[in-house]
């Protein structure tokens, strides 16, 4: 009776499996032929390219191939939130004002690989990345700049890429900004401390004083911060659960990725992988010793309760930075780490009609 009890579990488990990738699959479908691009000069494109002598992977979206070239540099580092896994539903609008280019960049994604040098993951590796792949969609494009937005951990890339190649760049727009990694680990260490005494929770208090302030010894240590503060409300301001498995469920319905990728990704293989690699240059970031001046135009875009990544050291640098082309600071007053998500149609509008018209007057 327990064996024939056993094979029936199994084989309802095993069931409930197949239905689960049999959906999956069947929404990947659905998926890729509601977002089909079908005017005449559109384009949709997934390729794999070389950068830095690594495979790489970019996707390519836009109704009109002759719109100005926006590149998107994901975060993490080394993980693709609202990159190409989300580009399908999160970049409706934008697809028709720009040519949308995500990159998963090495490390993350599609382009994640245990075989890639450990000593080749560096920011300035990151940035001559994003440099050729500039050189490329300029060329494929016959255009003489881009757009560049990047997101959290990638605004370390974005910004040095600005910084060193402003003449390649409309304008840049850094989301959640790090500018100084060990003043904003701070911030949001103070943020975790308060809620937890405010809470009264003594277990809580007690894995807190574990951690112990910043600089973290341990990237575990960092994690476990930033979960205690996604856990007070300092990463979405709004229904954060439902929009944090909205993300991560994109990774495995992606057209663009296979089922393993979507798995790698959602497990954090590249996140983990990235992060060993460069955590020691990551907590050493302090641009506002490194950047005092930019050529490229240049916008901030800060959730006003984003406590991951806060925003007054955000404040104190741009206030301080000669940018000779122009800056904004744009505060989102709904938002925490991820205002494009929760307020999608003011940021997709600010692209358009404040960055886009400002820098080329379209």
């Amino acid at each position: 009776m327990l064996q024939s009890i056993i094979k029936w579990g199994a084989a309802i488990v095993a069931g409930l499996f197949l239905l689960l990738v049999l959906g999956l699959m069947a929404y990947r479908v659905y998926l890729e032929r509601s977002t089909r691009i079908l005017t005449p000069n559109g384009i949709s494109s997934l390729e794999e390219i070389t950068l830095g002598d690594l495979k790489q992977w970019i996707f390519i979206r836009g109704t009109d191939r002759a719109n100005p070239v926006l590149i998107f540099i994901h975060g993490g580092p080394g993980v693709p939130f609202l990159g190409m896994p989300s580009s399908r539903v999160q970049d409706a609008e934008l697809i028709e004002h720009f040519t949308v280019v995500h990159w998963d960049q090495r490390g993350a994604g599609k382009s994640y690989s245990r075989d890639i040098p450990t000593d080749s993951m560096t920011f300035d590796r990151l940035v001559e990345d994003c440099s050729e792949l500039i050189d490329h969609v300029l060329d494929r494009f016959d255009a003489e700049k881009v757009f560049v937005v990047a997101h959290s951990g990638g605004t370390i890339t974005g910004l040095k890429l600005a910084h060193r190649y402003p003449e390649k760049i409309h304008a840049y727009v850094g989301v959640e900004q790090i500018v100084d990694d060990l003043e904003q680990q701070k911030i949001s260490y103070d943020f975790i401390v308060d809620e937890a005494e405010k809470s009264g929770k003594e277990k809580i208090q007690k894995s807190i004083e574990a951690i112990g302030p910043p600089p973290f010894d341990s990237i575990e240590k960092f994690n476990k911060k930033d979960g205690l503060v996604s856990k007070f409300g300092g990463i979405f301001h709004g229904k954060g659960i439902i929009q944090m498995w909205a993300l991560g469920f994109s990774f495995i319905t992606s057209p663009e990725y296979s089922l393993p990728e979507g798995i790698n990704t959602l497990t954090m293989k590249g996140f983990d992988f990235t992060m060993n690699a460069m955590f020691d240059e990551y907590k050493s970031i302090n641009f506002t010793e490194d950047i005092h001046s930019i050529r490229a135009p240049i916008y901030f875009f800060e959730g006003k309760y984003d406590m991951a990544i806060p925003l007054g050291p955000v404040e104190k640098f741009y206030d301080g930075l000669d940018a000779e082309n122009g800056k904004h600071f744009i505060v989102f007053d709904n938002s925490g780490h991820f205002p494009m998500v929760e307020e999608r149609e003011r940021y997709q509008d600010l692209l358009i009609n404040l960055v886009l018209k400002e820098s080329i007057g379209k």
